[in-house]
């Protein structure tokens, strides 16, 4: 019964690990909008908060997927494929629609308006933003493997 549902798992996965990704740049814009009270303020919270919403519950969906299937290799390499197939999805649709900030009749790339905009926000922001993206990375595919791993490594 629980092959059966292998398929179903992939794709909760697959979306897991794409929409973590977009919802983390999307929060992450948001938290550019701030005014600069707000980010002193609550950078930490708001940052927190932010890696709980798109890396951590995620992280709890996918060990619970893992469990039921008992950490089997079949299991791990699928699911591991499928995180791979979201973040390259991912990648695949910002490099082929690239956000674009519209004022009139002229666009500019998202990164260049922020940075017209405000420097020392874009600094601020982007470390969060790279290690959320590579926190996310690490979970959809090599997490599920580190755990067989780990698994296969206490049994000896």
């Amino acid at each position: 019964m629980r092959y059966l549902l292998t398929p179903i798992t992939m794709f909760i996965w697959y979306l897991l690990t794409y929409l973590g990704l977009y919802y983390g740049m999307v929060l992450m814009l948001w938290m550019f909008s701030l005014s600069w009270i707000w980010l002193i303020v609550g950078y930490t919270f708001l940052i927190g908060i932010i890696t709980f919403l798109v890396s951590s519950l995620p992280a709890i969906i996918n060990l619970l997927i893992l469990k039921f299937y008992r950490l089997n290799w079949v299991s791990v390499i699928t699911h591991s494929i499928a995180g791979f197939f979201g973040i390259v999805y991912f990648y695949y649709l910002i490099f082929q629609n690239p956000p674009r900030m519209y004022s009139g009749l002229e666009s500019t790339s998202i990164l260049q308006a922020l940075w017209n905009q405000s420097w020392l926000k874009t600094i601020l922001l982007m470390f969060p933003f790279v290690g959320l993206q590579l926190g996310i990375i690490y979970q959809g595919i090599f997490g599920p493997i580190g755990m067989k791993l780990k698994e296969s490594e206490a049994e000896y």
